[in-house]
């Protein structure tokens, strides 16, 4: 039986090119059902680095809703060869530019604690920029160690979503994959 799966995307580095090309990538690996709205964001700082130090241009963020069979460390495997296809190198900066990320946010209510996947994404109660795009692709959708539903989470971030544009332009291009 398919579940859903929410994927939360972000890019800075050419981001508009790259999201498009990785997203559809993505729908021929699994199908997508649905975009969501793209969120223009400030790159967050890196603590450990100084006020000098270069975060790239702000980001393009949102996520996609996909039904699919594939386990979440097949489907991992498969985002992380779509960003290499997308040029990005593999760092332990999680602050440093990139031209495209793709995370599991979600799979259904299914719960991974390991060394490479954690499931749900613990960032779904961190950022504004993952938490809203999640809540308007599946709002019902309950976060299984919260016994919240996605809604629920997003209402937390309403009030706080400074730095966060909706950016039209980039939501109708990547929508455009669906088509």
């Amino acid at each position: 039986m398919s579940i859903p799966v929410i994927i939360s995307f972000g890019a800075n580095v050419d981001p508009l090119n790259n999201l498009h090309r990785g997203l559809l990538s993505l729908h021929k690996e699994i199908k997508l059902e649905d975009i969501s709205t793209v969120w223009r964001t400030d790159p967050l700082p890196d603590p450990k680095q100084g006020a000098d130090y270069d975060l790239g241009g702000s980001y393009l963020n949102g996520a996609v809703l996909s039904f699919t069979k594939i386990d979440p460390f097949s489907l991992k495997k498969i985002l992380k060869n779509i960003e290499a296809d997308c040029s990005r190198v593999p760092s332990n900066n999680k602050f440093a530019p990139r031209p495209i990320d793709l995370d599991i946010v979600m799979v259904g209510d299914r719960i991974v604690d390991s060394d490479n996947l954690t499931l749900p994404d613990p960032e779904i109660l961190q950022r504004s920029f993952v938490a809203l795009p999640v809540a308007q692709l599946a709002p019902e959708l309950h976060h299984p160690l919260e016994s919240k539903s996605m809604a629920d989470i997003a209402a937390d971030f309403l009030a706080i979503k400074d730095g966060m544009t909706k950016d039209q332009k980039a939501t109708d291009l990547l929508r455009s994959i669906l088509d």
